[in-house]
Parts: structure tokens; C-alpha cells; sequence
């Protein structure tokens, strides 16, 4: 089994038929998305939320005294979170679900750009009070962090015109390349699928983790690998904006919540943020905010707390 960072991997597996170089454009218009193209509105707009003072008083002192949360997140996750049209703000479902439940708390929420793999350790460590990037509430996570759960997710494979009709699951993978995201779930999707490919008999695929989706998406348009494995909402959007040049193949798996991180001693945050969520939730402006971003399929009808399961 082959299992390289993507700084190193430098040798391509295979050539793409004649597809490279198509995809490479058409891999740009998501791309640039980061940067705002992906709309041409900052944000939706959904009503500013009224502050809670009951819920207020629930955040811890420190808090309050600041008035400010502190809140990693990530800038190329689209449509969950990307750079808006000043390439500075993030925009997006998650910071604007995150400034909404700020406004209900009645303090600001201050963004700090993190890596995926680095955010729980940020948690733990009060660097951050909450994080929210697209992260699995799984139980392995839960015994680090609490999860507030606000969306309702799943895995697909995004792949070129070539192998459309070739690959249509993980097991399709066998003797091929996929892309993934350090630090996510799916690095394991893949490697645990690379191991029952050997056992079969079959070759082991090239597992490519990238720090980032945009490398895995560069990988796939330039045909240093066949497949990148992600979470359904970017992997859908990715598709969308190439213009007929990458395809979401197969049924989506692993369904389960994305959850806001909290420090599991900051039991009291965690309740603020959960019954903030919910009242959002219950005044419709949770909805209007994925319905904007057109991932309403993903709307939760109870904040839970570490709702996923294995």
C-alpha cells in the first residue's frame, strides 16, 4: 500500500487519457470559488438573530468579558466555507451558521484559519473555543472533544470522464490512485480499502493525502490521481461547477453528523452553543441558511449533543 503526503508525492501513477488538460480548467472554476467566485453574494440574507440573554448568561465569564468567541475554520471547503470576493472573508454555510448563533449568544465570533488535523488539538489545548470544519462527530473524536451536531452528512467518490463508469464504489479503487484530505475519515475509507484490496489478491491503491481539498482536486484535474474521496457536500459542488468534467459516482456511505468542537470541560459552552443551534433551528433561520447554500438535504431537526454514532 502506497500512502504519500502530497509534497513528496511527485511521480504520477498514470496518465489520463487526453482528460488533463480539460480538467485543469474546468478545475479552476471550483477552485476560484475560494476566492468568491462561487457566488456573487457575500452571504444569505437571513434576518440578524436577537440576542439571548438567558443563553448569555450560560457562556463562560471569559467569554462574556471579551465578548467574542474565538472559532477555527477552515477557507476551501466549498460550499460548507470558502474565501469570499476580497479573498479575506469566509463565506459560506458554516461561518454564517456561526456568526448567527454568535448574535443569538450576543457576542462576535473571531475566525482563525486552521488545518483539518490541527483543530481538535486547538480545542483542547483553549486555543480556540469552538471549531467548526466539517469534522465527523464520530465516538473515537468524542473521548478529545464534545460534539455540537449541525448537519447531516456522508462520503462520496468524485471522479473524471474516464473512469465514470469504471469506479462506482471504494472497492472499485483496487491497482488506482485516490486523493484525500489529511487528517479525515476518508484517509482511512481509503486505506482500510486499500488492505481489503491485498487480501483480495488485487493491487493496493495509491493512497495521495493532501493538507487540503484544493490539492485534491488539482491531483485529480491533472490526472495525478484517478479519485478523490470526500465529504458529499463539496464532493457534490465540485462537480456542479466543473461543467460536465467531474462526476460524483456511486451511493454516498457513512452517514453521520458534522459537529461544532468544543473543550470537553466546557460543559456550560457547550450547552450555550447547543440551545443557541436549536433556536435557530426553530425560527427557521437554520433552514433559510442551508437553503441558501443548497444544502438543505443536510438540515438537522434537533442540535444534538455527540449524536453520531459508529
Amino acid at each position: 500500500m502506497d500512502i504519500r503526503p502530497a509534497e513528496r508525492c511527485v511521480r504520477v501513477r498514470r496518465r489520463r487519457r487526453g482528460t488533463a488538460a480539460a480538467l485543469v480548467l474546468a478545475a479552476l472554476l471550483p477552485l476560484v470559488g475560494g476566492c468568491g467566485a462561487a457566488g456573487a453574494v457575500e452571504r444569505s440574507p437571513v434576518r440578524a438573530q436577537h440576542k439571548d440573554p438567558a443563553l448569555h448568561a450560560l457562556l463562560p465569564e471569559k467569554i462574556r468579558k471579551a465578548g467574542s468567541l474565538k472559532v477555527a475554520e477552515g477557507d476551501d471547503y466549498p460550499p460548507l466555507v470558502q474565501l469570499g470576493l476580497d479573498n479575506k472573508t469566509l463565506v459560506g454555510m458554516e461561518p454564517e451558521l456561526m456568526k448567527a448563533i454568535g448574535q443569538v449568544l450576543g457576542v462576535d465570533v473571531e475566525f482563525s484559519k486552521s488545518s483539518f488535523d490541527s483543530i481538535i488539538g486547538g480545542v483542547r489545548s483553549h486555543r480556540y473555543d469552538l471549531a467548526i470544519q466539517a469534522m465527523l462527530d464520530k465516538p473515537e473524536r468524542q473521548e478529545h472533544v464534545t460534539f455540537v451536531d449541525y448537519f447531516r452528512t456522508s462520503s462520496s467518490i468524485l471522479v473524471g470522464q474516464d473512469d465514470r463508469k469504471s469506479i462506482s464504489s471504494l472497492a472499485d479503487l483496487c491497482g488506482r490512485a485516490s486523493a484525500v484530505e489529511q487528517g479525515t475519515s476518508q484517509v482511512d475509507d481509503v486505506v482500510e480499502q486499500s488492505k481489503k484490496c491485498t487480501r483480495a489478491g488485487k493491487p493496493a491503491v495509491e493512497v495521495l493525502v493532501f493538507p487540503d481539498s484544493v490539492g485534491c482536486f488539482q491531483a485529480l484535474s491533472t490526472g495525478r490521481t484517478d479519485a478523490f474521496v470526500g465529504g458529499s457536500p463539496t464532493v457534490t459542488y465540485q462537480a456542479e461547477q466543473s461543467g460536465g468534467r467531474l462526476f460524483e459516482v456511486g451511493e454516498p456511505y457513512r452517514f453521520l453528523p458534522y459537529g461544532i468542537l468544543v473543550n470537553k470541560d466546557d460543559k456550560a459552552l457547550a450547552e450555550a452553543v447547543q440551545k443557541a443551534l436549536q433556536k435557530l433551528i426553530d425560527n427557521g433561520a437554520y433552514r433559510q441558511i442551508l437553503k441558501y447554500w443548497k444544502v438543505e438535504s443536510g438540515a438537522l431537526r434537533r442540535a444534538t449533543v455527540n449524536g453520531g454514532t459508529a
